[in-house]
């Protein structure tokens, strides 16, 4: 699901909530790290069409991990931003040239650069949360 979050309301916020899940704690964020730092996006799925109008400039975005999934940020033009919210069951990720996860047919392509290494840590511990997450799910 994709939302405008540039302002946050009460409703948006309970979406988010039951869709990835309420924010870590204070002492899991600790261990595992609550977001990735920005990355730059290179390339995007159609549904992303109608909220990034195309620019030259540089899109950035960072992935939060949450309880049941990862909530992804970018930041359009003029303070303006919109987030994508995955469930761990619908999320996919690849890494080739970019780094990208999909999501219901949908994708977010990342650029591999400084900014990809310096998330490696955290890319890894997201995918641990995934696999533990299907892992409990499976036993269920």
């Amino acid at each position: 699901m994709i939302l405008n979050t540039t302002y946050l309301d009460q409703e948006k916020e309970r979406t988010i909530d039951e869709l990835v899940g309420s924010k870590l704690s204070f002492w899991k964020s600790i261990t595992i790290g609550r977001g990735s730092h920005r990355m730059i996006i290179d390339e995007y799925s159609y549904d992303f069409i109608k909220f990034l109008k195309p620019t030259s400039n540089l899109l950035y975005g960072n992935i939060e991990i949450r309880e049941k999934g990862i909530f992804i940020r970018i930041a359009i033009k003029n303070y303006e931003s919109i987030s994508w919210l995955i469930p761990y069951y619908k999320l996919s990720i690849f890494k080739s040239k970019h780094f990208s996860i999909h999501s219901d047919g949908s994708f977010l392509k990342f650029r591999r650069d400084s900014n990809y290494t310096m998330n490696l840590k955290f890319i890894n511990n997201l995918l641990d949360l995934k696999a533990q997450y299907s892992r409990n799910l499976s036993f269920n």
